[in-house]
């Protein structure tokens, strides 16, 4: 479980990531206030241009209504308090999980929105009513559509803002290789892995039009926001999520908001410093931290200096007596 759960946020930042391709991606909210999402800054209208917020991709990746599903596929439709959610998955993934996809998708809505409904998350956010397009991949995936760099490596799941999630059935099930064993666990990585992905999105929002370009930063909040959210989950444990990440993060050499490379504590040590806030200050400490982001236009770590008065040394003494805590 420990090896899956280190990589399935990382492709939702990378495909946000300024420096990674030509091809450019750009979401702005209509006069309808409706999120449209299309392809290249020439596409958004005049009007939206200005609070437009574009990306860029290595490759280009198919939107998941677009991704041919070969084989007996299913698509089905939840009117969720997160909004409209389309799900499409093939029929012989079902075997992988205790529940379908669609149960799973619905107790991860039901457990995100009773989550967002705390008072510190602001308004926006709360009633956050997205057009969701969610697709259960089979590990063949399909070549024509997904970027060869998602083939390649073994990801449960990503996320394009700004509400497209992509899952493979087989990854969160433990089976990177035809010959890895399935995971007697899956139900709960499935939906661990819907409920980060969501955080994407969630985080998405809190940030406004402020730059999204900070890997630790947006893996630390998705990474953080499974361990808050699970207190509302029929699925989920929050204490063994609690005790999984605590004890990943203290596997590291305590530096938490350093470059965000790929290892088996990096997502556990970027989501301590969002616990550790919230430790001491409460879920507020942390939507104030990104209310600084969006109005002053702030990196992370700035953030946290100008909203709370931690330094760096300070961020990581509270990291530390958080760790500690039993």
């Amino acid at each position: 479980m420990i090896r899956r759960y280190v990589l399935f946020g990382i492709i939702s930042t990378l495909l946000w990531a300024p420096a990674l391709s030509a091809a450019e991606l750009c979401v702005y909210i209509d006069s309808s206030g409706k999120t449209v999402q299309v392809n290249g800054a020439s596409e958004v209208p005049a009007e939206f241009r200005q609070q437009s917020r574009c990306f860029s991709q290595r490759e280009s990746l198919a939107k998941p209504q677009e991704i041919v599903l070969e084989g007996n596929a299913r698509r089905d439709y939840i009117n969720s308090p997160l909004g409209k959610i389309t799900i499409r998955w093939p029929r012989k993934i079902e075997s992988l999980f205790g529940r379908t996809p669609l149960r799973a998708t619905t107790d991860a809505a039901n457990t995100v929105s009773r989550a967002l409904k705390r008072p510190a998350f602001p308004s926006k956010v709360q009633n956050l009513s997205l057009d969701w397009q969610i697709i259960f991949l089979d590990a063949d995936l399909p070549e024509t559509q997904i970027p060869s760099y998602l083939i390649q490596n073994c990801h449960p799941g990503w996320m394009t803002p700004p509400a497209n999630i992509y899952l493979v059935a087989q990854r969160i099930a433990g089976q990177c290789r035809p010959q890895d064993p399935l995971s007697k666990t899956s139900d709960k990585m499935l939906t661990r892995v819907l409920v980060h992905e969501m955080g994407h999105a969630v985080e998405f929002y809190l940030l406004g039009t402020a730059t999204v370009g900070d890997r630790t930063r947006a893996e630390g909040f998705a990474t953080w926001f499974e361990q808050f959210a699970s207190e509302f989950s029929s699925v989920l444990s929050q204490r063994e999520i609690t005790e999984e990440l605590k004890m990943k993060a203290l596997r590291g050499d305590g530096g938490a908001l350093s470059t965000f490379p790929v290892s088996d504590t990096d997502y556990a040590k970027a989501a301590a410093v969002f616990s550790a806030i919230e430790s001491r200050l409460g879920l507020r400490g942390v939507i104030d931290v990104y209310d600084a982001i969006t109005r002053e236009n702030l990196s992370f770590s700035e953030a946290i200096t100008r909203k709370l008065g931690w330094n760096s040394q300070r961020i990581n003494e509270e990291i530390k007596k958080y760790l500690s805590r039993g």
